[in-house]
């Protein structure tokens, strides 16, 4: 799996790998998921002290989690981050130092429009990568993550499948989620060039 996702960065800047997340990692995220719930905060848009939530532009709710410390729900999913990592950074030269991550749900009828995560001049952000949480998902249920070139092209349209790893280059693809017609669950982050803590 890891030589199929460095394969698909070297040529085309993203990739996607299916059941990057066992059925049984699923599982234990989704109970965790559920007790949490009432932990996860509303993200905003904007920068430093103009954040503010504006769901016409993105309507998820969000739950941040330590990779340094991680919960024994998410030990595994983050030795498999760490070993993609490593191998990004053994191929590409990188520089990846850190990585962090979140929890994330999109209730039903909301998206984010379109966007890019390395938003910021010299940001950091080098990989972004969305794992999805639901335990099943139907084309018809919408909630599609979409990528498209510098140009406003369409490179790929993914249905958020449960255990699909999606990962790209965080400053060369714009993308945006499509709205979903019932709550859609991810685990969302990216790796940087520079430490975190």
């Amino acid at each position: 799996m890891l030589d199929q996702i460095l394969e698909d960065i070297d040529t085309q800047g993203w990739s996607l790998a299916s059941n990057f997340i066992s059925d049984s990692e699923l599982t234990s995220i989704n109970n965790y998921f559920d007790e949490h719930k009432s932990e996860f905060v509303a993200a905003k848009v904007g920068q430093g002290q103009q954040k503010l939530r504006n769901e016409e532009i993105r309507g998820d709710y969000t739950l941040w989690l330590d990779p340094l410390i991680p919960h024994k729900t998410f030990l595994s999913v983050t030795q498999k981050l760490d070993d993609l990592q490593n191998h990004l950074n053994q191929k590409f030269f990188l520089g990846l130092k850190d990585f962090e991550y979140h929890l994330a749900y999109y209730p039903a009828s909301y998206f984010y429009r379109r966007h890019v995560d390395a938003f910021e001049k010299g940001s950091s952000r080098i990989i972004s990568f969305i794992m999805y949480l639901n335990s099943s998902w139907q084309d018809t249920e919408g909630g599609e993550l979409v990528i498209y070139d510098r140009e406003g092209k369409t490179l790929k349209k993914v249905t958020p499948a449960p255990g699909l790893m999606v990962c790209f280059l965080s400053h060369d693809f714009p993308h945006e989620v499509l709205t979903c017609q019932k709550e859609r669950r991810s685990l969302t982050g990216w790796m940087h060039n520079r430490n975190l803590n």
